[in-house]
């Protein structure tokens, strides 16, 4: 193909001019991260509307991500994409914005129980047959037992670098949120070892086991808390956060397909 000089200007065939246009969509969509997700907007009993970005895929299970604290964190959605990539259908959940909470780790408590309860059984009639997974990192694993304990169908949950706990100050133990001694789940807990959370999970995973829940620690080695969103990330979280959505594949496959009887 042979260019033509139109003036100042190198013109192109109209036919090339098409080409490569739809090779500069082509390569946007490869090069941009959850172009392939789409948006699932689910109305619950106090008039919110639950709005999530889905992740397609075919594979038996359903993994239920909840976030918000941060705002849209990009990692995250990477990470989802690579899971459904990898069979798991992943559903990424902002639970701050349809109650236009403050980007507060409290914030959690305001998310009504039946509202939680009402958004999973619709998420459970969408997808019948499938096994649902919550998953959480940080505060929003109160939110995700909450609402496990809320609704019905949930086969397990996937804690990263969970904070149950309330405001601590030094030298006092921590107090739990309630819905730890109300959990009666399977539970995998990825723990960052470089994090305070690290030197209280054997305390965590007692009171998780004492009310009735079958728990697993998976440690992190060289990673902190909230490691694939920190300004101050070394080079391994940065690589660990590359990787959340293997992570995240790790801790699912060792949850036990039983339930918790």
């Amino acid at each position: 193909m042979r260019p033509v000089v139109c003036g100042q200007m190198i013109c192109m065939p109209r036919w090339a001019g098409r080409l490569i246009t739809a090779w500069t969509l082509c390569l946007a969509m490869l090069s941009t991260p959850g172009e392939a997700a789409e948006t699932v907007a689910l109305s619950v009993p106090s008039g919110a509307e639950i709005v999530s970005q889905r992740y397609p895929a075919q594979g038996p299970d359903l993994l239920l991500w909840f976030t918000g604290q941060y705002g849209r964190v990009e990692a995250e959605h990477d990470a989802a994409a690579d899971l459904a990539g990898h069979g798991v259908e992943t559903w990424v959940t902002d639970f701050y914005v349809p109650y236009f909470l403050p980007l507060l780790p409290s914030s959690v408590e305001q998310v009504p129980d039946a509202d939680l309860a009402a958004w999973l059984e619709a998420v459970h009639r969408r997808n019948p047959g499938r096994r649902l997974i919550l998953a959480a990192p940080g505060h929003q694993a109160a939110l995700a037992l909450h609402a496990a304990q809320a609704g019905h169908g949930v086969a397990g949950v996937l804690l990263l670098f969970p904070l149950l706990y309330r405001d601590v100050q030094p030298g006092e133990m921590p107090e739990y949120d309630p819905v730890v001694d109300r959990a009666r789940l399977d539970i995998v807990i990825l723990q960052p070892r470089s994090a305070a959370g690290y030197w209280w999970r054997e305390r965590l995973k007692g009171r998780l086991e004492a009310a009735g829940s079958r728990v697993r620690i998976i440690v992190l080695d060289g990673l902190r808390d909230g490691f694939y969103r920190r300004g101050d990330a070394s080079e391994q979280e940065n690589a660990a956060g590359r990787r959340l959505g293997a992570i995240l594949l790790d801790g699912l496959n060792t949850l036990p397909v039983a339930p918790v009887q």
